[in-house]
Formats: structure tokens, sequence, C-alpha cells
């Protein structure tokens, strides 16, 4: 029995440890200043898509300093309860200070401004005119801890890369008729 103890706090030990130095040794992460005013803290990462598919692929190339929204709403009423904006770092990552719960909200982020000219096209997913990612900011549903991770956001290459086709063979992917007539 006193093994056990052993091996169990010893394991305890080692995983604080791990949990601690996840923060301090990721390099896509900016640092914080802990602050009791903001409950979450939001994370993303926004990339140019050279191929125009609007997933990430092997060609997708992270945007530094891109222009990135959070805005909350009430459902019904389509009030606006929040609005936070950030910029990427020079890994295509942002991170978002939110303050309070927002349980009965939609939160979505979503692209406002591309660093470049060649990739600033923001994709008009499904007539909404904007692409979005829709985020959980609330401590009332099961998820624990500050952190909040949106999926990724895609700004559209005006013309599709030359590589791409290449790219979508060895994904085994085919492009719907609209994306290989703007190739």
């Amino acid at each position: 029995m006193g093994k056990s103890i052993v091996i169990f706090i010893a394991s305890a030990i080692f995983l604080f440890g791990i949990t601690q130095a996840y923060d301090e040794f990721i390099p896509n992460k900016k640092p914080f200043v802990e602050s009791d005013n903001y409950q979450f803290i939001l994370e993303g990462i926004v990339y140019c898509d050279p191929c125009r598919a609007e997933f990430k692929t092997n060609l997708s190339q992270p945007l530094d300093d891109a222009r990135v929204g959070m805005q909350c709403r009430h459902p019904e009423t389509e009030q606006v309860t929040i609005t936070v904006s950030a910029s990427t770092n020079s890994t295509g990552y942002y991170n978002m200070l939110i303050e309070g719960d927002h349980e009965n909200e939609i939160c979505e982020t979503f692209l406002i401004r591309s660093p470049r000219e060649d990739c600033n096209e923001i994709p008009n997913e499904g007539g909404h005119g904007r692409e979005s990612s829709r985020v959980t900011l609330t401590n009332n549903n099961g998820i624990s801890g500050k952190y909040r991770d949106a999926n990724p956001l895609f700004f559209l290459a005006k013309k599709v890369a030359p590589e791409c086709a290449q790219e979508f063979k060895e994904m085994e992917y085919i492009p719907e008729l609209k994306d290989i007539n703007q190739a």
C-alpha cells in the first residue's frame, strides 16, 4: 500500500508540472496578465487560404497582424452584449480577454481585416456576409477553466495558387465546380 501512495503522489506532481509548463513553453500563445476582471481567454488562429478551400491545407499560411473580432448577442432580440477585437501574432494566433458569462447568448469570432492585399477576401459563409466561428463563453455547460478555443478562420487568396491542384490530388479531394473555375 505504501508503494501505491508514493506512485500516486509522484504522478500528481508530474501532471501538475506538465500543466504549468504548458502555458510557459507554447510559443504560439501571447502572455497575459491574469485578472479577476476577465472570465475567459479566447484563443484562435487566422490563415491565408491560397487554395480557396475554406479549410486548412498544407499550403495554408498563418497571418501576422490580421484583425479579428468577437461579438455576443441575444438570440431573440439580436441586441449586442459585448464586442472585443484583437490582432494576430507572428504565428497567426490571437487571444482575447472576455468579461462576464454569456450563457444565453450567441457568441462568434469573425474576420475584420487582413494585412495582405493578395489574401484579403472574407468568405461569405452561407450568405451571412462573413465567415464566423461560434464559441461557448459560459462555465454553466460542463467546460471548466478560463481558456476557450475558436475554430480557425480563413481569408481567401485572390487567385488560387498553382500548387493547390497537387495538394487536392494528394488529399483525394475533388473541389466543387465553382472552385475549379477559379483556378
